[in-house]
């Protein structure tokens, strides 16, 4: 038996739960603001955003309905607000004075919310069981965040601030990263570093799947088999000589 879910049921209890509007800045307004609209259009309440109230005495009937689908409209966008920004705008009587002054206050520059999204951009740290494609994909989500906010870093710079946010077990691995930067005719351009640690981390990967296969092969005998536990001398990374680095 198929289901058929409306586009209202699929997103509108992500905007309710998980994706709601808060004052923190955890969620992107602009999503936020084109994932309701598809809610707003399922429920074909939108034009109440864009389109005058009708007048009462040449349409009573449209403009009865305006009003009913205004209500509606407005209490949907209600509904995927958290608590404390229900009180601060639940004054707001139609949808679209609503809509408006929320667009203004997420989209209006503010000193707070810059130095709020500043903050989180420069201490950002990648956790070890964090993917180097997952990682960077966040750092250049929450450069876009700054600009957004009319706040633009230089490529360079996010490239200096991708790389000081890898972390600590990256440390050996660093050394012959920025080595091969250096070396590297495009420098410190972000894409270069982006592929840089992109690679670093696949490789990373492969070397834990290959440390855990042979752990795993290794647990039922009772001989050890000799492993390389020396340094790189192309990298300086632990764990394979230089005839096996990657960065070669």
């Amino acid at each position: 038996m198929e289901i058929d879910f409306s586009l209202s049921q699929l997103v509108y209890p992500e905007l309710k739960t998980t994706y709601r509007l808060n004052y923190t800045g955890s969620t992107n307004f602009h999503i936020w603001k084109t994932k309701l609209g598809f809610v707003l259009v399922d429920n074909r309440v939108e034009y109440v955003l864009t389109r005058p109230l009708p007048d009462k005495q040449a349409d009573p009937e449209a403009h009865q309905k305006f009003l009913d689908d205004d209500f509606t409209a407005r209490h949907i966008i209600l509904g995927s607000l958290d608590d404390a920004l229900i009180i601060s705008f639940k004054h707001q009587e139609t949808a679209k004075s609503l809509m408006d002054a929320l667009t203004s206050y997420f989209t209006k520059p503010s000193m707070s919310k810059r130095m709020t999204l500043l903050r989180r951009y420069v201490t950002h740290k990648m956790s070890d069981d964090t993917s180097a494609q997952e990682h960077v994909l966040t750092m250049i989500n929450l450069a876009m965040d700054l600009k957004m906010e009319g706040v633009e870093i230089p490529d360079e710079l996010q490239a200096v601030f991708l790389m000081n946010s890898l972390p600590d077990s990256w440390q050996d691995s660093m050394f012959g990263m920025i080595m091969n930067i250096d070396k590297d005719e495009k420098g410190l351009s972000l894409r270069n570093v982006i592929d840089k640690v992109r690679t670093t981390g696949s490789w990373k990967e492969i070397f834990r799947a290959r440390d855990r296969d042979e752990v795993k092969s290794n647990s039922g005998s009772s001989s050890r088999s000799f492993k390389f536990r020396g340094k790189c001398y192309g990298c300086g990374e632990v764990g394979h000589r230089q005839a096996d680095c990657p960065y070669e």
